[in-house]
């Protein structure tokens, strides 16, 4: 699946980092909270894009939160390594180069 629309996801105890990538704009950049009401924000959030997108999450919740929002038809969860990639944007940038 190809697609231009790459999101990463940097979580910490106290937030979810949202950065959102697609040529020709500018970098999208938003905070939700890290609470289930984030988790529900974020999921209708992701919710408003409704063609496929590629997806970088790293951080305290990268696992939990690439199964409970990578599970959608057209959408690529990449799971990372803080190591790789612990910023937002870079997230999103990774996503749009991971195989």
């Amino acid at each position: 699946m190809r697609s231009d629309l790459c999101i990463g996801i940097a979580s910490s105890r106290e937030a979810l980092d949202i950065a959102v990538l697609e040529p020709g704009k500018a970098v999208v950049a938003m905070r939700f909270p890290a609470t289930g009401m984030g988790v529900e924000g974020l999921r209708l959030f992701l919710s408003g894009y409704g063609r496929p997108l590629r997806m970088a999450v790293a951080g305290v919740a990268a696992l939990g939160l690439a199964l409970s929002l990578g599970n959608v038809c057209g959408r690529e969860t990449f799971i990372v390594s803080s190591a790789v990639a612990s910023r937002a944007e870079a997230l999103a940038r990774y996503a749009g180069h991971a195989a």
